[in-house]
């Protein structure tokens, strides 16, 4: 009985953690008009290269969203990286079709095959999912993707003041 109880505890305390971290996304596409978007481009080479969504809330950056594409490759990449005072609470990666590149770079929703999403509070990995999966605490690589993805987001804040300056 104590068992069932402490399952189902641990179960009801998950959602409550799902359900609040959500409100990030959730929170960004009801605010998604009110702020300012700004693109950018950045070639990798002749057949490839980067696309950069930038939305800001006045001069506070709120999300990068980084979107790859090759001529090559029949699948595409993005990734968000979404911004509170400055700092990383969330990262997801995504695949998505080619034919849906266009309108990816308009900044208008496309169909997403979601890989990976990281919570972080503070600057620490506090929820880290894979294909779906919930990975534990535990796992071996959780210090390492943490620092992973704090050096990708500071990567993409400073790739955009270079390419807010290129473009001046």
């Amino acid at each position: 009985m104590k068992f069932a109880l402490a399952v189902f505890l641990i179960a009801l305390y998950a959602g409550f953690n799902f359900a609040q971290d959500n409100l990030i996304e959730k929170d960004f596409e009801k605010n998604k008009p009110k702020f300012k978007l700004e693109k950018l481009a950045m070639g990798e080479d002749a057949s490839s290269g980067y696309d950069y969504l930038v939305y800001k809330n006045k001069d506070e950056i709120v999300k990068i969203r980084e979107i790859w594409s090759s001529s090559a490759n029949p699948v595409y990449r993005i990734e968000d990286f979404f911004f509170k005072d400055d700092k990383l609470v969330l990262h997801i990666k995504y695949t998505f079709a080619k034919r849906y590149y266009k309108t990816a770079v308009k900044g208008i929703n496309v169909p997403l095959k979601q890989v990976e999403k990281m919570y972080l509070t503070d600057s620490k990995l506090t929820m880290w999912l894979e294909n779906g999966k919930m990975i534990p605490t535990t796992d071996a690589r959780w210090q390492d993707k943490e620092k992973e993805v704090l050096e990708a987001a500071n990567s993409q804040l400073e790739n955009y003041k270079f390419l807010k300056e290129e473009n001046e």
